[in-house]
């Protein structure tokens, strides 16, 4: 009986030097107690802990960071858009005030653009409502992108309105100065007529009809060529509105030059 129990003692001991367990690159000794007597491990080790749901815990923390994450920019987006939109809304407040307001557009001008801006209103209303309700950032972003493609009120709404304002503005000048030079050629033939001299006051009015004539080319024209203009045009062509303005300012000149010269010829008449 001596004999075995030194025997086991002996194996035992010696399993237990021997015995080790790795754990990362750290080689921890597991206690007697926590071997059998053959070597084998028991069931229960008190001393060591391990968290099963560790790396579970991670996976859901980070997803749940990064759905934050997801959110916020998302909001973000659409806080933005929703800012832009509004800013527009104002800006077209405004040209319908001044459309109204406007006493030299023509009817059929007048109708054009408030229909235009009235759609463009409408438009972006819809779009602010589809954005708010948008659940991914891809979709937000289109729909703020459709903001500028789809409207250009700053690009094209606003600038045509001021642009067929003045063309309109300058069409009703030029009709009145138009009548005008038939008004002074009449008095001329008739002062001609009587003998008079008139040769220096014809230079004047031949003048003042190639200012009023050119003049009223470049507004009937512009008119023309802008009041029919929608956002994919300006798309398609950044430029397409790109010298208008200079141009109406060089028939605003001619016009003036004009009215000098009627002014001029009114005054020659005086003195025949």
């Amino acid at each position: 009986m001596k004999t075995i129990q030194s025997t086991s003692t002996i194996m035992k001991v010696a399993i237990i030097s021997a015995a080790t367990v790795m754990s990362g690159f750290a080689l921890i000794p597991v206690p007697a107690n926590a071997l059998s007597l053959d070597g084998s491990a028991k069931a229960t080790t008190p001393n060591v802990k391990v968290d099963t749901n560790a790396n579970v815990n991670v996976t859901t923390d980070s997803t749940s960071t990064s759905t934050a994450n997801e959110k916020a920019r998302l909001q973000n987006i659409i806080t933005k858009g929703d800012q832009e939109i509004a800013r527009r809304l104002a800006s077209l407040s405004k040209l319908t005030s001044k459309i109204d307001a406007a006493t030299k557009l023509t009817n059929a001008d007048k109708a054009t653009l408030t229909a235009e801006v009235n759609a463009t209103t409408s438009g972006l209303n819809t779009l602010k409502a589809k954005l708010d309700a948008e659940t991914t950032i891809v979709a937000a972003r289109a729909d703020v992108q459709s903001i500028y493609t789809e409207y250009r009120v700053y690009a094209l709404v606003a600038p045509k309105v001021g642009l067929i304002k003045v063309a309109d503005d300058q069409q009703v000048a030029e009709e009145k100065l138009q009548a005008l030079t038939q008004k002074f050629q009449t008095r001329l033939n008739a002062a001609r007529s009587k003998g008079k001299n008139v040769d220096a006051l014809e230079a004047v009015l031949s003048d003042m009809i190639q200012k009023v004539n050119a003049s009223a080319s470049i507004s009937s024209t512009i008119q023309a060529k802008v009041i029919g203009l929608q956002p994919t045009d300006y798309n398609n062509d950044h430029a397409v509105l790109s010298g208008n303005s200079a141009q109406l300012k060089t028939a605003h000149a001619d016009n003036i030059a004009a009215y000098q010269d009627a002014k001029q010829i009114a005054a020659g008449l005086k003195g025949l």
